[in-house]
C-alpha cells in the first residue's frame, strides 16, 4: 500500500478520539512532542507510545486501536459474529471487518437463524469498524425475508463510517437504525409496515392544530415552519394522537 493511500485511512489519533479513550487535547500535545522532535532532528517518538507515557492510555488500548488499524486498512479481515437472544429477538453481534471475505460467513448465520423461526433480529455493529458493499448486501436478501415473515432486521451502534457507508448505498432509506439496544428492542413493538410508506421508511408530521398528518414532503407541510409541526415516530404513534392520514399524500 502506498504511503498516499495509507494516509487517506483513519490514523491512531482520530481512532483514540472517536473512540473516547483520550481527549483531542491530549492528542494534539502529544502530536506536538513530535514535531518538536522532528524539527530538532532528533528520532520521532511513536504518539502510542508517548500517550502511553503520558499516561493517558494503556499498552492494552493501545493494542486494539492498531488491531483496528489493521483492518480499516484491509490488512486484517478479521470478523467476529456472536448471538444472543432478548425476549424474540436475536441480537446478532458483529466485531471487525465486514467484507467479501467474510460476506458468505454472515449469510449462513443469517440462514440458520431464519430457520430456527427467529424473524426478529437486530444487528449490533458498535465494534464493527469497517464495511463496504459486498457486507451490505449480505444484509439485503434477509431483510426481506425477515419482514415477510412479520419481522425486521434493525440495526444500532454504528460508527459514522459505517453509517455514511449505508447512506451512501441508499440504504438508509428502508433500514431503521438507532444508537442503543433498547431503542433497537422497542421498535419491534411495532410491524415494520407501521414505519414504512411507499416503500420507503417515513416521516410523518402534522400541523400542531391540525386533525391530519402527513408525509413529511406533502405539499401541505411545505409552508409550515418547524416550530408549529408535531413529528411522529411512525403511523401509528400519528393516529393514536387522533389524527387521520392525508387524502393528498396517503401516508
Amino acid at each position: 500500500m502506498s504511503k498516499k493511500l495509507k494516509e487517506t485511512y483513519h490514523r491512531l489519533g482520530e481512532i483514540v478520539v472517536r473512540k473516547g479513550a483520550a481527549r483531542p487535547r491530549d492528542v494534539d500535545e502529544a502530536l506536538a512532542l513530535q514535531r518538536a522532535a522532528i524539527v530538532s532532528r532528533k528520532p520521532a517518538p511513536r504518539l502510542g507510545d508517548i500517550l502511553v507515557e503520558r499516561k493517558v492510555l494503556d499498552r492494552h488500548t493501545i493494542r486494539e486501536i492498531l488491531e483496528e488499524q489493521k483492518l480499516i486498512r484491509g490488512e486484517s479481515h478479521r470478523l467476529a459474529i456472536d448471538l444472543r437472544e432478548h425476549d424474540d429477538v436475536a441480537i446478532v453481534v458483529l466485531e471487525g471487518r465486514l467484507d467479501e471475505t467474510k460476506q458468505e460467513h454472515l449469510t449462513r448465520v443469517f440462514e440458520r437463524l431464519m430457520n430456527r423461526g427467529f424473524a426478529r433480529l437486530a444487528v449490533d455493529c458498535s465494534r464493527l469498524v469497517y464495511i463496504n458493499s459486498h457486507g451490505v448486501s449480505s444484509f439485503v436478501r434477509y431483510i426481506d425475508e425477515a419482514r415477510a415473515r412479520g419481522g425486521d432486521l434493525k440495526f444500532f451502534g454504528l460508527n459514522p463510517d459505517t453509517k455514511f457507508t449505508l447512506d451512501r448505498l441508499g440504504m438508509s432509506r428502508f433500514i431503521q437504525m438507532f444508537l442503543t439496544e433498547d431503542e433497537t428492542i422497542r421498535a419491534f413493538d411495532l410491524a415494520i409496515d407501521e414505519y414504512m410508506s411507499r416503500g420507503a421508511l417515513g416521516e410523518y408530521v402534522a400541523g400542531v392544530d391540525s386533525r391530519l398528518f402527513h408525509l413529511s414532503y406533502c405539499g401541505a407541510m411545505q409552508p409550515m415552519h418547524d416550530e408549529d409541526k408535531v413529528f411522529f415516530e411512525s403511523k401509528k404513534h400519528a393516529r393514536d394522537s387522533g389524527r387521520m392520514p392525508c387524502r393528498k399524500c396517503r401516508p
